[in-house]
């Protein structure tokens, strides 16, 4: 009878079993995320600067070179007139500034004259060949190099072909140049202008 009561109890459950299926105690927090490696971050390089650029003259630094160059044109572009308008830009130091292309033609007398105001005290001046212009082909049997001619001045100021002295485009056929006024020490306005005159 024992050996019933024992079955019995062991049959019916006489053990205690828990009610509930085996919870986290409530203070546990959230389940633990699994371990994942972070990426490094990623390397930037060395920062690139900004590039300088150039921007047209405003109509205050337009009026005060064209007040320059027309008080120098008498002595260093004596009987010439001015060919198309002039080159103005702002320009950094050492960067360029070019204008339109015009026409040397053969049989004519020019003189280029460049100008900076005060913020730049170096200027530099030189005649392009522009090589991308219509109608160059036939120029190339003599094998030009795109510059033409450089000032040899120093300050503020400079000139191709003063005074006395100007530039004569050499061959029988017309030719497409620019000029090409240069920064070289300060930053600011810098300013171009052609004449020419009939031999």
């Amino acid at each position: 009878m024992l050996l019933a009561l024992a079955a019995a109890a062991l049959g019916c459950g006489g053990g205690k079993e828990p009610e509930f299926a085996d919870d986290p105690p409530a203070d546990a927090g959230p389940p633990p995320q699994p371990i994942t490696s972070v990426p490094p971050p990623q390397d930037a390089g060395v920062p690139t600067p900004a590039v300088p650029t150039t921007a047209a003259c405003d109509g205050v630094q337009s009026l005060a070179m064209t007040t320059m160059f027309q008080g120098r044109a008498p002595g260093e572009a004596p009987r010439m007139q001015m060919e198309g308008a002039p080159v103005c830009g702002v320009v950094p130091e050492g960067q360029t500034v070019s204008g339109q292309t015009f026409m040397l033609q053969p049989g004519n007398c020019y003189t280029f004259l460049a100008q900076a105001l005060p913020t730049v005290t170096e200027v530099d001046l030189q005649l392009e060949l522009d090589l991308n212009a219509g109608g160059q082909p036939a120029l190339a049997a003599f094998n030009l190099k795109p510059v033409l001619a450089v000032d040899s001045d120093t300050g503020p100021t400079a000139a191709i072909g003063a005074k006395q002295s100007c530039y004569q485009w050499p061959f029988p056929l017309p030719g497409t140049v620019k000029l090409v006024v240069k920064a070289r020490t300060g930053s600011g306005p810098v300013a171009a202008q052609a004449y020419s005159r009939k031999k």
